[in-house]
């Protein structure tokens, strides 16, 4: 995890959704995944405002 940097920190009503930047290496790109209560939840996005809103749209 220590290429992981958080972009954004959503408060559910009961979870909290974090959207982590993952650096991509020589041949890919970055990626940003959800991570809901510090846990793999959805992902991967090419860009930053379509993990932000898919984080906002959860409950």
């Amino acid at each position: 995890m220590s290429d992981d940097e958080v972009m954004e920190t959503v408060y559910g009503k009961h979870h909290k959704y974090t959207v982590v930047k993952k650096r991509g290496g020589v041949f890919t790109s970055n990626e940003y995944v959800i991570r809901r209560d510090g846990k793999p939840h959805k992902g991967p996005y090419k860009s930053l405002s379509d993990a932000v809103e898919a984080a906002q749209e959860e409950p």
